[in-house]
């Protein structure tokens, strides 16, 4: 039996190679899904930079409370809090859709002035990886997705209340 003659099994074949491709791109996409989203234990966070927050409240350097650091959303090696390459893109999401739980821990400033403070600094992301999502990957378009929800749903209002106090921490 030859294969070029039996349409059948070539049919077959190329259907099994189709299954084959989109089983392997299921499971690279899990892979990469759990890769972007993986969690910072709080040793990792704690060692993050003061640049690697949305905000930081006001007194924090004096008494040196982690908690009041609040939203990481920078990689480790951020060196400015305006940063854009450093931004992890899953944290930064987690940053939006966090951003109204904010409490001050210090209780030198207000809840709703810190929410603010953080969505100025959220803003100003959104702004330049905008423009950046071209280079997204497929992983990086669904999550900038969410971020773009979380963004309208969560920010927008804090932003439109009143202009929020200087940016401090970029």
């Amino acid at each position: 039996m030859s294969i070029r003659g039996d349409k059948n099994i070539v049919t077959v074949l190329i259907n099994g190679l189709l299954k084959a491709v989109e089983v392997a791109n299921s499971l690279l996409n899990d892979v990469s899904n759990e890769e972007y989203s993986a969690k910072w234990d709080t040793r990792y966070i704690n060692n993050l930079p003061d640049a690697a927050f949305a905000v930081i409240e006001k007194g924090y350097s004096d008494g040196k409370d982690g908690g009041a650091r609040h939203l990481p959303h920078h990689s480790k090696g951020v060196k400015s809090a305006t940063e854009n390459s450093s931004v992890d893109l899953s944290h930064y999401r987690n940053a939006l859709a966090r951003v109204n739980q904010i409490k001050s821990v210090l209780g030198n400033e207000g809840d709703s002035a810190l929410r603010k403070r953080a969505a100025s600094h959220l803003e100003k992301h959104r702004a330049v990886l905008k423009t950046a999502k071209s280079s997204f990957n497929q992983i990086e378009l669904s999550i900038w997705s969410d971020c773009e929800k979380l963004f309208v749903k969560n920010v927008e209002p804090l932003l439109s209340d009143s202009k929020p106090e200087e940016d401090t921490n970029g």
